[in-house]
């Protein structure tokens, strides 16, 4: 019963940690996702009111594909950390069973800790090179995931999923912010172009 207990405890820990993430990683999203649409948007407008004729055109075509892209990546990074909250429970009967499922991979851990104490140590005493002291030694079952194979996570969709959801985070941020700062520069020109 105790085991099932650390393993709850450990399966707790883990899901929080990452619904935890996930749900910063949302907030932020989310403001990244009204600055791109802002940008964007505003810089496509302004770009299509300054410009005219053929490089209105060539203008028309690069914003809409680059335009898609910062939305569709910050759309994609919101939506994928929110799933990660939405399925916390399936995350956690997938960790569960990810943890309980390292029989094979059990290791037995020995601690020994030495106490120099002769006082202390008055009940074991033991002696290698002359000196006495004492040793307290303790163990316990360790899982290792080394050994698990590849396929256990193929089975588990939701693990994967919060997995990819928060390693490919930063790249889909990166494009955003990127092409809505490119957006957002090319604005101030096409301000200037209306202006004069």
């Amino acid at each position: 019963m105790s085991d099932m207990n650390d393993v709850d405890r450990l399966v707790q820990r883990a899901v929080a940690g990452i619904t935890n993430i996930a749900a910063r990683a949302a907030r932020f999203s989310t403001r990244l996702l009204l600055m791109t649409l802002l940008l964007c948007i505003g810089g496509f407008a302004l770009g299509v009111a300054a410009l005219s004729g053929g490089i209105e055109t060539v203008w028309i075509v690069l914003g809409i594909v680059f335009g898609t892209i910062a939305i569709a990546s910050a759309v994609l990074a919101r939506w994928r950390v929110g799933a990660v909250k939405r399925h916390a429970p399936e995350l956690a009967n997938e960790m569960r069973a990810l943890v309980t499922s390292g029989d094979p991979a059990e290791r037995e851990v020995v601690e020994v800790f030495t106490v120099d104490d002769p006082v202390a140590a008055s009940g074991m005493q033991f002696s290698t090179d002359g000196e006495s002291g004492s040793a307290v030694v303790m163990s316990r079952q360790m899982y290792g995931f080394r050994e698990i194979p590849a396929r256990t996570l193929e089975n588990s969709a939701r693990l994967s999923e919060a997995i990819r959801a928060v390693t490919t985070f930063p790249a889909l941020v990166l494009a955003a912010v990127l092409v809505s700062l490119v957006f957002g520069f090319l604005s101030i020109f096409f301000l200037i172009a209306l202006a004069l």
